[in-house]
């Protein structure tokens, strides 16, 4: 299975267990998503984004992140202009809407 969904209260998490998100795959997650929950994704074990849909996804505020790897955040960050990524370092923080990472800006030299 590609994720584990896990519904609590107002709000749905996913555990994605795949390493690299597609188009495809980001079709499975929004037909799993409703629109009135808060849901969360939890990419401990995601290496690599390959779907504009994912991204147009994130920038509509269509889920929030949590467990990135630093190699995710730091090339999220860097596509995503203006810090519009909104990730939360853990399930706690999203689930407590606490330490949210907004607004971090990259410098190429």
């Amino acid at each position: 299975m590609n994720f584990v969904e896990t519904i609590q209260n107002k709000e749905i998490v996913l555990i994605i267990n795949k390493k690299i998100i597609d188009d495809k795959f980001c079709n499975k997650i929004l037909n799993k998503i409703q629109n009135n929950k808060k849901v969360g994704l939890d990419m401990k074990k995601v290496q690599n984004i390959c779907s504009k849909k994912f991204i147009l996804c994130l920038l509509e505020n269509k889920f929030k992140l949590f467990n990135l790897q630093s190699e995710v955040l730091a090339y999220l960050a860097i596509i995503l202009k203006d810090g519009f990524l909104k990730s939360h370092i853990s399930y706690e923080d999203f689930n407590k809407n606490k330490r949210e990472l907004v607004k971090r800006h990259f410098v190429v030299i």
